[in-house]
């Protein structure tokens, strides 16, 4: 049998329609990063480190989470090439996704799979997102795991565990 997991997301036509309920500036990167090119890159490229450090310190619960040497990590990774490809998503969400998402709602398309649902303990934005999914998907497990957008660099443990079990061959 196959399984998804999603991790701190929403579908892209929920993201959307929420945005236009309620403000927030932690919004930001869904219409910042789908511009036109090249302003997004430019941005992006002018001082990567900057960036990083306004992410971590605005959607981790805990700053030192993502710690300097991952954070350099990441502004390695942060090449032209990456920061393009990022925009590039960003513009597919705005652009393209949300039709895709309108026409699946419509036609009344669901996830077949068992879909596990991860979001962290302290993302506020996300923490409505098993019933998001629950319009999506048939058979949905929940999970919250300790820290805000990033758990992977926030709960490494506890997100593998979750994951294997839940993706394991012989899995729930």
């Amino acid at each position: 049998m196959t399984r998804a997991t999603v991790v701190n997301v929403v579908p892209t036509i929920d993201q959307f329609e929420r945005m236009a309920t309620r403000p927030s500036l932690g919004y930001w990167p869904l219409f910042l990063l789908a511009q036109p090119p090249p302003f997004p890159e430019r941005l992006l490229g002018a001082e990567p480190a900057a960036l990083i450090d306004h992410v971590a310190a605005t959607w981790t619960a805990d700053p030192a989470a993502i710690d300097a040497q991952r954070r350099g990590a990441y502004v390695r990774a942060l090449t032209p090439d990456t920061v393009a490809a990022m925009c590039a998503d960003y513009r597919a969400s705005l652009h393209i996704d949300r039709g895709h998402d309108a026409d699946d709602r419509a036609a009344g398309r669901r996830i077949a799979c068992p879909l596990l649902v991860v979001t962290g303990e302290e993302e506020a934005q996300l923490a409505d997102a098993p019933q998001v999914w629950r319009a999506w998907a048939g058979d949905l497990r929940a999970a919250r795991v300790p820290g805000g957008h990033f758990a992977p660099e926030e709960a490494p443990g506890e997100l593998a565990e979750l994951l294997a079990g839940f993706l394991a061959p012989d899995g729930p």
